[in-house]
């Protein structure tokens, strides 16, 4: 099993419909090659964690990094892992649009992260704790259990 988490720039014309139409999509092409994981959008900026088979995590990153819908895609960190965190979800996203107490905690980390523009922040998306953590926060409400 293999894990990769890169960041990357919305272009100003990938809105939250194209977002919305990408994720169904994603979410097929994702459960036909057993890939899981968790993308975050947050202020233009996505963070994503993505999990699976090594040859096809790696093939769908060359995908993505071909994408023109976002750019200054980064490699934030990538390992061979001895299991999924996400097994249950094709692709769990948040794009933190709505209030909500619950899921203040993952915002916090996630804007000290992309609004420092900084690696060294701990927890932060290149460590095990920061997905355990989404993942926790994301179960807490079926509304946001997005498979």
């Amino acid at each position: 099993m293999f894990s990769l988490v890169y960041r990357s720039v919305a272009t100003p014309v990938f809105g939250r419909t194209q977002i919305k139409e990408m994720l169904g999509k994603a979410r097929q092409f994702n459960q036909k090659n057993k890939i899981t994981g968790c993308l975050l959008y947050y202020k233009g900026e996505f963070i994503q964690y993505i999990e699976g088979n090594q040859i096809k995590v790696l093939k769908l990153f060359d995908k993505i990094q071909r994408d023109n819908r976002h750019t200054e895609v980064e490699i934030l960190s990538h390992s061979h892992i001895e299991g999924r965190e996400f097994k249950e979800w094709h692709m769990a996203y948040e794009d933190f649009a709505r209030d909500n107490d619950d899921l203040q905690f993952l915002r916090l980390l996630t804007s000290s992260f992309v609004d420092s523009n900084s690696k060294t922040l701990d927890p932060n998306p290149t460590s095990t704790y920061f997905w355990r953590t989404a993942k926790r926060l994301l179960n807490i409400h079926s509304s946001y259990r997005y498979r």
